[in-house]
């Protein structure tokens, strides 16, 4: 392949730059497309441990790696699929129950380690003819003329004595894609501001090891301090072992990453209330600063952002890697729509379609998460009594909690 010329170019090969390029090669075979990614390690699954890092997948998520062809390097091997979900409040009686069979459905979602659906989309991406896959690349500088993108890295060589390597081939493109995460250069290249909240609190993650099955359920409680998670993980021969996602108030994540493992398997059995009895071990401990940013626009000459790129959102609903795959689909579904009707998939028109139909929907969600996260972080009577009055609602209808799951899992 001449990897100097493309029609598309994504920067960022993470799950959703990767889903991004594997759909439209899928679609479109004709398409010349590069995936440049900074990093030139291979996504590790370890045979014998699970990953902390985890994406609860929507339905819709789902199917769109199905397309793809990697759901079914994924399925029956490493996912879990959740049927229930229990939340509730710490700070009261409130709690809300969801199960599948409310809506008829097999399942609420599937929870996977990250980079189980790395691998997966790498394998399919290097099985498509008109992808290339970069690591390594970092991009240094850049320029448009002509209607084209131009760019350019300095390809990284462990060989080399100061590490750096040759510089690569300028690489020449009609269709930007970023898709390199929460400080995308590609956003900073368009000149795109983003407007950022910080939250204040850090997300911290690893593996528990519980003395009873997590039955297929992810358990989430509402602390003052901030949300608390169990993710049901599967794979491994047996159904004890949970990703936790705990977001806390920095001063509190600061100390709970200075315990030892035994002293934090004891913090986090008492915290969770011991809902899946002991806490018999616990994985590794990653920790990483929490705020919402969400970019002022979605594209710019030639070029479009997507995923942590264009939106970054608090992790209490799990939603940020369904949103970027959404963008994914949105914006495969312009580019075929402009493909057919012969119009530049870089054209300004396509791409502000592309921003209509996203940016406004991923708006209200990360509006919804901020007051999601004040209304359970408030300590006062009355907010404790509206939260807890509130769950108990949901939980008494029905129809709503209905309306809830549909929305959540994006159907």
């Amino acid at each position: 392949m001449n990897r100097q010329r493309m029609d598309v170019t994504i920067v960022g090969g993470g799950m959703v730059g990767t889903a991004q390029a594997a759909l439209l090669a899928v679609r479109h075979p004709h398409l010349r497309i590069s995936l440049l990614e900074a990093s030139d390690m291979d996504p590790v699954v370890k045979p014998d441990a699970y990953d902390a890092r985890v994406v609860a997948l929507t339905e819709a998520s789902r199917e769109l790696l199905e397309e793809v062809g990697a759901w079914q390097l994924i399925a029956g091997k490493r996912e879990c699929p959740y049927t229930q979900m229990r939340v509730w409040d710490a700070d009261g009686t409130g709690s809300v129950y969801f199960d599948c069979r409310d809506v008829k459905l097999p399942n609420l979602g599937h929870i996977v380690e990250n980079n189980v659906v790395l691998q997966a989309l790498r394998e399919r991406i290097e099985a498509l003819p008109n992808v290339e896959l970069v690591t390594g690349f970092k991009l240094e500088s850049w320029w448009r003329d002509c209607g084209l993108w131009h760019l350019q890295s300095r390809l990284h060589d462990r060989s080399d004595d100061d590490g750096l390597g040759e510089e690569s081939p300028v690489l020449t493109t009609r269709l930007l894609i970023g898709a390199d995460g929460a400080r995308s250069r590609v956003r900073d290249l368009l000149r795109i501001r983003t407007r950022d909240v910080e939250y204040k609190q850090t997300a911290l993650v690893c593996v528990a090891r519980c003395e009873q099955s997590h039955e297929s359920t992810a358990w989430q409680r509402f602390l003052s301090t901030g949300p608390l998670a169990f993710l049901p993980l599967a794979g491994l021969g047996d159904d004890n072992h949970c990703a936790v996602v705990w977001s806390a108030d920095d001063e509190l994540a600061r100390e709970l990453m200075m315990l030892d493992d035994k002293a934090f398997a004891l913090y986090l059995e008492k915290a969770f209330e011991s809902r899946l009895g002991g806490i018999e071990s616990v994985s590794e401990r990653f920790s990483f600063a929490l705020r919402a940013r969400h970019a002022e626009a979605y594209y710019g000459p030639g070029a479009a952002l997507i995923g942590d790129a264009a939106h970054s959102i608090h992790p209490l609903a799990g939603q940020g890697v369904n949103l970027g795959l959404m963008d994914v689909r949105v914006l495969t579904e312009e580019i075929d729509r402009a493909l057919s009707r012969d119009i530049a998939p870089s054209h300004a028109s396509v791409l502000a379609r592309y921003q209509r139909r996203r940016r406004g929907e991923n708006a209200a969600t990360l509006k919804a998460m901020s007051t999601f996260k004040s209304l359970f972080g408030a300590g006062d009577l009355h907010w404790r009594w509206l939260r807890n009055t509130g769950l108990s609602m949901v939980d008494a209808s029905p129809l709503l909690k209905k309306r809830i799951i549909m929305r959540a899992m994006s159907i």
